[in-house]
């Protein structure tokens, strides 16, 4: 891939006024990107040092956990800029507790701004995402939701709900053009921060910096992203494609709970597995099993 240079695109990122989406946002402009900066409370200042270093931004503060502000955000952005290209969905609401402690509030906050914020934004741009003809989404995940993690129920959830818009998406956007993979980034956030000590707080300062978050972001974001349905985890220096894969399983039509007890170890040997590209693909797993192959 190469042409890493953004000049003429129009970028939505969301809760970019600090933390990761701050950095996303700066990087963009400097590479050439037009971008509007959401956020609910301080995009000012992101649009000001994306101005000062030669580039073109503007503010936008739409609650995007509604459909009205997320329609009001990217006609923002058209209105302002004429298209859309990019966007690059970071926003969300961390909360961290088990599911003995979670509240039902707590969870409607995290998955409205997380789940349906992406999904609200998404939609809203996918109808100019297809008049660019180049559309790009990268949408944030994480390994919580797509691994787990201890007390981490609501924000577990809002992220698994998102790895599969973006699976699904990608399948849906891949004839109009429009390439949509994910991130789950590792990085030191006013979010991640304060659910640690301040000691370990200062040394992910050093250790995960937003900024080496971005560059990945604006790959997927623009003319060098030639991928689809792909999730990169990165942080701290590290990047990596993680996938689903599923185990080559057994074949037994006289299948019985006693059978499928029989043969645990071969059902979860992880040694051979496949890589599906879409839920349909398992179809043609049965099939091949009946020959006695091994997909």
């Amino acid at each position: 891939m190469s042409g890493t240079q953004m000049d003429g695109r129009v970028a939505i990122v969301t809760g970019s006024g600090r933390g990761l989406g701050r950095s996303h946002a700066l990087l963009l402009g400097s590479l050439g990107a037009k971008v509007v900066v959401n956020d609910l409370a301080s995009a000012d200042e992101v649009v000001e040092l994306i101005r000062a270093a030669g580039g073109d931004a503007v503010a936008d503060s739409s609650d995007i956990s509604t459909p009205e502000g997320a329609a009001t955000l990217v006609k923002a952005a058209v209105d302002t800029y004429g298209s859309l290209d990019t966007v690059v969905n970071n926003a969300g609401v961390g909360r961290f507790t088990t599911m003995d402690d979670v509240t039902i509030e707590e969870y409607e906050l995290v998955r409205s701004s997380g789940l349906d914020g992406t999904f609200y934004v998404t939609h809203a741009a996918w109808t100019h995402l297809k008049a660019s003809g180049r559309g790009r989404v990268v949408i944030t995940t994480s390994g919580n939701g797509l691994i787990g993690a201890p007390s981490s129920i609501s924000y577990s959830i809002a992220k698994a709900g998102v790895f599969g818009l973006m699976r699904a998406a990608a399948i849906d956007g891949a004839e109009s053009g429009i390439l949509v993979n994910s991130i789950g980034p590792m990085a030191a956030t006013p979010m991640s921060v304060k659910v640690v000590t301040e000691e370990v707080a200062a040394q992910m300062q050093v250790d995960y910096p937003t900024e080496l978050v971005s560059p990945i972001v604006a790959v997927l974001a623009g003319d060098a992203c030639t991928v689809t349905g792909h999730h990169f985890d990165v942080g701290g220096g590290w990047l990596a494609s993680s996938f689903v894969g599923t185990t080559q399983g057994i074949y037994d039509r006289s299948m019985t709970p006693d059978s499928i007890v029989a043969d645990w170890s071969k059902i979860l040997d992880e040694e051979n597995y496949v890589e599906f590209r879409q839920a349909s693909d398992t179809m043609a797993m049965v099939q091949t099993a009946k020959t006695g192959a091994s997909v």
